[in-house]
């Protein structure tokens, strides 16, 4: 009898079968795609060239489970994680279920939906949208959100509407004995000439492990304009693989900012695909890492029609055996004339056993654009920190300045002022820890 040969896939690290109590048709639909696709993608491994630099032992020594129900007094006082601007805009998930005890969204403008996706399962823009741009090819970690998610945030706008407040999603994971899976998803439609501002935030309660796998999927029509922060802040025993997407249409504009603070593992592959001629577009991301932990970004600039502008400055501060790695790639087709397309990974180490991997890239194949791209890694300027002393601030205060200075441009991007303080805090906190 010959030997049955077990593949190595997603499925290898997850404990009994994947559950979805989904209510909603679509996103049965989706489960049951995510499902055949997963029994049929490998898990990768340093031999595929995008994994090739990380270490996957945070996933692969586990087996994950699912998590039950956890209602507001289990979960606790989070007030602190509100945001002021947001009291009445904000979508809270926990363990990547909705909670609407700790949710609230009575303010906003007539015919603007923010909810969770269970509710809203037979509205056209979710028929239609929800699935359709998540093209990551032979990746494991997207079908496994396919498969395993049961709700979602759903956010739609109509024509020319404007959301003056912030939308928070708020995604919380509690504490836990066993490694257990969350799936968080969020849909974003926005018709012709809407407008929002959208803060994600995935926050670890405690330091326990687990796996946060969530998609993002933002589909922008025309003159659409949307300014998106996401914020990692997961336990620092958690590995955090993200697939945010965003597609938008002619004119529209699309502003994402990912701020990276937590988990043991953090893969990011931000993607944002050019639907139609004139638009802008920016992918920029701020890292701060320390310990043992790795942070990877994989991000594509699809260029696809004439006349478009992207902008791309990706910032990292690596401390102690941290490891950063980014392969940023500006893809322009043919046909995709007058690009202007900007690509930077700014690297700052602060110990001789962090490490830095960078790999810019360009792939243009039309002739009558302006693109450049570039990288930098390096230590603190020991003449800038010289200087400082010199006025009279402590070594060690004039090299925490230094560092605060090189992130705080990512931060100033921010448009809700809480956030950015929030973000300012973050930083100092990095820079003065022992």
């Amino acid at each position: 009898m010959s030997e049955v040969i077990q593949k190595d896939t997603m499925l290898s690290y997850i404990n009994g079968e994947i559950q979805s109590n989904a209510n909603s048709v679509a996103i049965r639909a989706i489960n049951v795609r995510g499902k055949d696709a997963l029994e049929n993608t490998p898990f990768p491994t340093r031999k595929d060239e995008d994994w090739r630099f990380i270490d996957l032992n945070a996933i692969k020594k586990n087996r994950f489970t699912s998590v039950s129900y956890a209602n507001a007094a289990e979960v606790g006082d989070i007030s602190k994680h509100y945001l002021p601007e947001a009291l009445n805009t904000r979508l809270v998930f926990v363990n990547g279920i909705y909670n609407e005890e700790l949710s609230s969204i009575s303010d906003l403008p007539n015919h603007v939906i923010v909810g969770n996706m269970s509710e809203y399962g037979d509205h056209d823009a979710v028929k239609e949208h929800l699935g359709t741009i998540t093209n990551y090819d032979d990746d494991a970690f997207a079908p496994f959100n396919d498969a395993a998610f049961e709700d979602a945030a759903f956010i739609y706008l109509p024509e020319e509407t404007s959301v003056e407040a912030p939308i928070h999603i708020l995604n919380l994971f509690t504490d836990a004995e066993k490694a257990f899976y969350a799936t968080p998803r969020l849909l974003f439609v926005g018709e012709m000439y809407s407008k929002a501002t959208i803060i994600e935030e995935h926050i670890g309660l405690a330091n326990n492990v687990y796996l946060n796998v969530p998609v993002t999927e933002f589909r922008l029509f025309a003159g659409a304009h949307v300014h998106h922060a996401r914020i990692q802040r997961d336990s620092k025993q958690a590995a955090h693989v993200s697939r945010p997407i965003a597609m938008i249409d002619r004119n529209a504009e699309y502003h994402s900012y990912t701020i990276c603070l937590g988990a043991k593992l953090f893969r990011n592959d931000p993607r944002v695909i050019q639907n139609a001629e004139e638009v802008d577009f920016t992918v920029d991301g701020l890292v701060l890492i320390d310990g043992d932990q790795i942070a990877d970004t994989h991000s594509i600039m699809d260029h696809r029609y004439a006349h478009g502008n992207s902008h791309q400055l990706h910032k990292v501060v690596v401390n102690d055996n941290a490891h950063s790695i980014f392969n940023g790639k500006i893809f322009v087709a043919k046909d995709a004339q007058k690009i202007d397309s900007f690509q930077e990974n700014r690297n700052l180490l602060l110990s001789d056993d962090g490490k830095v991997n960078t790999k810019p890239q360009l792939e243009i194949f039309a002739d009558d654009v302006r693109c450049s791209h570039g990288a930098t890694i390096g230590h603190l300027n020991d003449e800038e920190v010289f200087y400082l002393h010199s006025r009279g601030l402590t070594e060690q205060k004039s090299r925490e300045l230094l560092v605060y200075a090189f992130a705080l441009e990512s931060v100033e991007s921010m448009e809700v002022e809480s956030v950015e303080k929030l973000l300012l805090d973050e930083v100092i906190k990095y820079t003065t820890r022992d």
